[in-house]
């Protein structure tokens, strides 16, 4: 299953960096890219928008949203 998730908080290539690693252990592959500031999260269940927001929270200022 392949989920996009929009970030917000992104700015540069370390955000980008920094939200990968901390979504990593969520999901089989992860994109993410900064325009558009977003994730591509490929997993084999359906994540909830709280799982990632928790993860991001570890990361840094970086919000999750629909």
């Amino acid at each position: 299953m392949q989920q996009v998730i929009r970030i917000e908080g992104m700015h540069c290539g370390a955000c980008v960096s920094r939200v990968s690693k901390a979504l990593a252990p969520l999901a089989d592959q992860v994109s993410v890219t900064l325009d558009p500031p977003q994730a591509l999260l490929q997993t084999s269940a359906p994540l909830s928008l709280q799982a990632v927001q928790s993860a991001l929270q570890k990361a840094g200022d970086y919000r999750a949203c629909a």
